[in-house]
């Protein structure tokens, strides 16, 4: 019977390969990437394995993959990808395991596929039939990207290989980008996997609602929310720290629309940067 016992002592695991699965424990998300091959069909990947890489200065996705899986071989070749998020569908599951068997051809593993391919709607990402890939109808998320090959990780010739794919686009269902938005409401039912183990299963875990916690309004400087806040509504206009302390007062509930309102009078002023100065003048005006 297994059960939370705190008392019980650590015992050391054997670093064995693939050792996130096959040593620990280790739950996330996973993308299903879509890829062109040689003949110009679109073949699909789900990766475990991928994680956001640079998120400040730049945009873009780390993947792991095997040395010469259909993934691998169809970016070095095209070096063009779709990184594709589902929600949760429990009869799709098995099928996604399928598409994850080494050893298919393209043909071989979509006969399978439970989604639909459609084409991008991002001007210049309109499948080819050579390098750009088509995307899948039932995602909620699709990170179009591009592989940095001028920054490679490791390359030795060796499993596994490691991408840095360049996010050049982001698309979202209209309900998601709302939600993103106009404050965050809900989150997707995303399913979450711990992966393959023991030689013939491969887990994944039920799901439950999703619940938020307020964050503490008691602990460090008062103006780090807003600043946090204030950078993420628009990457055309940046907030200064002096220039988010004197919007402390503002009552919680009403800190997003100031911001909003802020951004849409600088870009209206040709102002990229809101400073102190910038915030005292539009105050001034207000109260006027």
């Amino acid at each position: 019977m297994f059960g939370r016992k705190k008392d019980e002592a650590f015992v050391s695991s054997p670093m064995r390969d693939n050792w996130y699965q096959s040593s620990s424990y280790w739950p996330s998300s996973f993308a299903l990437v879509t890829t062109v091959d040689e003949d110009g069909n679109t073949n699909i990947g789900p990766y475990q394995l991928s994680f956001p890489f640079e998120i400040i200065t730049g945009r873009s996705f780390l993947v792991i993959s095997r040395q010469n899986s259909n993934t691998d071989q169809n970016i070095k070749r095209t070096g063009k990808a779709a990184m594709n998020f589902v929600e949760f569908d429990r009869k799709t599951l098995s099928k996604i395991v399928g598409m994850g068997y080494p050893g298919q051809l393209t043909d071989e593993k979509m006969k399978d596929n439970p989604y639909t391919l459609i084409p991008s709607p991002t001007p210049g990402r309109e499948p080819d039939g050579k390098v750009m890939p088509h995307i899948l109808k039932e995602a909620f998320q699709v990170y179009e990207v591009t592989w940095d090959d001028q920054q490679p990780i490791r390359d030795d010739g060796k499993t596994p290989e490691y991408f840095v794919l360049r996010i050049e686009n982001l698309l979202l269902k209209e309900q998601w980008a709302d939600n993103l938005a106009n404050g965050t409401k809900k989150m997707p039912r995303m399913p979450i996997t711990f992966g393959f183990r023991d030689g013939g299963k491969f887990w994944f875990a039920e799901l439950k609602k999703p619940f938020w916690i307020p964050t503490p309004t008691d602990k460090g400087p008062k103006e780090e929310a807003i600043l946090y806040e204030a950078n993420r509504i628009d990457p055309e206009i940046q907030f200064t720290r002096d220039a988010c302390k004197q919007l402390t007062g503002i009552p919680r509930p009403f800190v997003k629309t100031a911001l909003k309102g802020i951004v849409k009078q600088a870009k209206e002023q040709g102002v990229t940067l809101v400073d102190e100065e910038f915030v005292t003048k539009i105050n001034a005006e207000r109260n006027a």
